[in-house]
């Protein structure tokens, strides 16, 4: 709180000095304000149960008069629902995953070093909300009063991906061109986060010839399909078309498995589908084989029958 100027005074005596008038010198010093880091930490939006890879930004600002002299040190704690997994910014020297971190240039007043970005996992039975609090120290700071930052995170349910898996009708033997419908939903209550991978799984006595859906990458030989792009609550991606052929001594009842992952996925006891499938063989009627005395007794009776007819139709003329 020194006010400024500051007027420092020495004086000097002794040593048989025969002239007063020049042993004092007067030293004025002007005062001005310290240097004053300050810190903010944000996030965006609400975190979810089982989140990867969410993200808090850390700021340092020097609200005073001067530039920062030293090291400044920034410290993150995190809550017990948060686990770090990297912290960075350009021009400060971490300690991994979760710092601290530092840096020794000076930030002029008015300045803002370079962010620093904060990488958390949250965990599936974590409780809402998450308070996290940062504090900055060092640089000469003058002022400790705005030295922490507490950001206070909302947790929600996070996303939760469910499976379905259908077919027409029942299949035969030998048949071309079966198909099945797989069908990916979001039941949860966040959109998905990173790539969602569907895998299906074929019983023997049937074998793939194409997969596809919209905005679906999929690989025939190992029958999975991978998209990244966030599915909201409630909502379901386009379709996938599995097209299969059925082998021609196929087992009478199979089951076709398909199962979903990924997409930070809090829930995976709906992640599976299973859809029994029934081959029917068609009914075939066999001819008997007709001995040669049959077949004349046939023809024989073939011929009555025909003559018949003629002389109804005459008479009837």
């Amino acid at each position: 709180n020194a006010t400024s100027p500051q007027l420092n005074v020495a004086t000097v005596a002794g040593g048989g000095d025969i002239n007063p008038t020049n042993n004092t010198a007067n030293d004025l010093v002007t005062v001005v304000g310290g240097p004053d880091p300050t810190i903010t930490k944000t996030h965006t939006g609400n975190f979810f149960q089982g989140q990867v890879g969410a993200q808090f930004t850390i700021t340092v600002t020097n609200l005073g008069l001067s530039p920062t002299v030293g090291t400044v040190t920034v410290s993150d704690v995190l809550p017990a629902g948060l686990s770090p997994t990297a912290i960075a910014g350009t021009g400060w020297t971490c300690t991994q995953p979760g710092g601290p971190c530092t840096r020794s240039d000076a930030l002029n007043p008015a300045g803002i070093y370079p962010t620093l970005m904060l990488t958390v996992d949250v965990a599936s039975n974590a409780t809402s909300p998450q308070l996290n609090v940062a504090t900055v120290a060092g640089g000469g700071d003058i002022d400790p009063s705005n030295n922490t930052a507490n950001d206070s995170v909302t947790v929600a349910l996070g996303p939760d991906l469910r499976i379905a898996k259908s077919h027409g009708g029942n299949f035969t033997p030998g048949q071309v061109g079966a198909s099945y419908a797989i069908t990916v939903t979001n039941v949860g209550n966040a959109a998905t986060v990173g790539t969602v991978t569907m895998t299906d799984t074929l019983p023997a006595g049937l074998t793939a010839t194409a997969i596809a859906g919209g905005g679906w990458t999929c690989v025939l030989g190992t029958l999975t399909c991978t998209r990244s792009d966030p599915l909201a609550p409630s909502e379901s991606y386009p379709g996938i078309v599995l097209t299969v052929n059925v082998s021609p001594t196929s087992p009478p009842n199979l089951v076709n498995v398909a199962t979903v992952s990924g997409g930070g996925d809090v829930d995976p006891s709906n992640n599976t589908a299973s859809d029994p499938t029934t081959i029917v063989v068609a009914l075939q009627y066999a001819v008997p084989a007709l001995t040669p005395a049959a077949l004349a007794l046939l023809s024989l009776m073939l011929a009555m029958v025909a003559l018949f007819g003629r002389r109804r139709f005459r008479r009837v003329r």
